[in-house]
């Protein structure tokens, strides 16, 4: 898990160096009983209790979307990276179509193997894939169109941004990254947890920035789509609870 945060963090330093504390090591500490690691970045005073101003936010989101540029050409990540406590499915894909299907299965097996089979999930989850991926994916690519795998942070939360006190730049942490449609990134602002990124202020910042996908007309459901997948996760992180129910 933390090798996985080290490498995310160091690929998203190295895109947009002012919106990540800057990496140094990780490892596993000389202890027999239990095995436990560590993982270590610059020192930055935050507070995470401030409404970070969305202007800011966006603008550095976009700077590291513009900026970075995956390796391979392809979607994915050069490992698995975790968010919350459990992996996810991050091989290279050559489209966006497959590479999020892969993260859909994944989470959705994670659920069968921590939570128990459930055959309404399963079956919407499946429905999912056969029907509704397609219909919003696919247009993506039409007509000439291309999709740019950007990095991202991947779990860009309330929880996971703070505001230096000496300099009042917003920095984020605790990082599962990948190279995505850019559209990913914010899609996790639609859940519960982001009560603050949540609103609309924020995803109008970003939109105006970076702009929406075509066809714009499917830009909100190509978010619920992918806050599909947040939740499905999440709901394997922590045992089924209300994610699983959405």
């Amino acid at each position: 898990m933390l090798k996985g945060e080290y490498n995310s963090m160091c690929a998203l330093h190295k895109a947009a160096p002012t919106f990540v504390p800057a990496p140094h090591a990780y490892g596993q500490l000389n202890v027999s009983n239990p095995d436990s690691y560590f993982f270590l970045c610059s020192f930055l005073s935050m507070d995470t209790s401030q409404t970070p101003d969305p202007e800011q936010l966006c603008k550095k989101l976009t700077t590291l979307h513009l900026s970075s540029a995956s390796p391979t050409g392809q979607f994915g990540f050069h490992m698995k990276t975790c968010q919350g406590n459990l992996p996810q499915q991050t091989a290279w894909q050559n489209s966006w179509k497959d590479f999020f299907v892969q993260l859909l299965r994944g989470a959705m097996k994670l659920n069968r193997d921590i939570n128990g089979p459930w055959k309404d999930l399963q079956e919407c989850t499946d429905r999912l894939i056969s029907h509704v991926v397609p219909a919003l994916l696919d247009p993506l690519t039409e007509e000439g169109r291309v999709i740019k795998p950007v990095l991202i942070h991947g779990d860009l939360w309330d929880g996971n941004i703070g505001i230096d006190t000496t300099t009042g730049e917003i920095y984020a942490f605790d990082a599962c990254a990948y190279y995505a449609h850019h559209e990913m990134e914010i899609a996790i602002w639609r859940g519960d947890p982001s009560k603050i990124l949540g609103r609309q202020e924020y995803t109008d910042a970003y939109v105006q920035m970076m702009g929406a996908s075509e066809p714009v007309e499917d830009f909100e459901d190509r978010g619920r789509l992918y806050c599909a997948y947040m939740n499905l996760h999440a709901s394997a992180c922590h045992g089924g609870d209300i994610f699983r129910e959405k």
